[in-house]
């Protein structure tokens, strides 16, 4: 067995603690930038896919769809239409919408024809809610690891 002194065990603690607090805080902060995620869908006739990217004013989402006809519903995030498009006898969809306030959009593709629609998808777009829970998560386990240090430095 090891022995380690009150004093390197309560900066072991600390240490820990804070690293754990550190990573929360940085992780909170990096999930209010958005980041440009593209997602290639591969849509069966008559499939709807809904996208819903939450961009500051100013970002972009881009939508390009090829092989099918297909139908294109944008909502801002005051459920406000700013986008509604049916795409008959073309079999190309290539859109982009810029967002004009902040906020969680609501992207809704429907493939229309008879064949598969390939659907490429791209915005910019923030962490969600649950993604916070996480954040938080360490940050609690960052105090209750200093609260371990304070104890094990009070009981011996």
């Amino acid at each position: 067995m090891v022995a380690i002194s009150k004093k390197l065990s309560l900066l072991i603690f600390f240490g820990a603690g804070f690293i754990f607090i550190g990573i929360g805080i940085l992780s909170i902060i990096d999930s209010n930038i958005p980041r440009f995620v593209e997602i290639p869908v591969m849509m069966k006739p008559k499939q709807l896919e809904v996208f819903t990217p939450d961009m500051n004013a100013g970002n972009i989402a881009n939508i390009y769809g090829n092989g099918s006809d297909a139908s294109l519903l944008a909502t801002d995030p005051n459920n406000k239409l700013i986008m509604n498009i049916t795409n008959k006898n073309d079999k190309i969809l290539n859109e982009t919408i810029t967002a004009l306030i902040d906020g969680e959009y609501r992207i809704e593709v429907t493939n229309e024809g008879n064949t598969t629609l390939s659907l490429n998808f791209g915005a910019f777009s923030k962490a969600n809610s649950l993604a916070f829970a996480g954040q938080m998560m360490l940050i609690i386990t960052g105090i209750v690891v200093i609260g371990l240090g304070f104890r094990a430095r009070i009981q011996s």
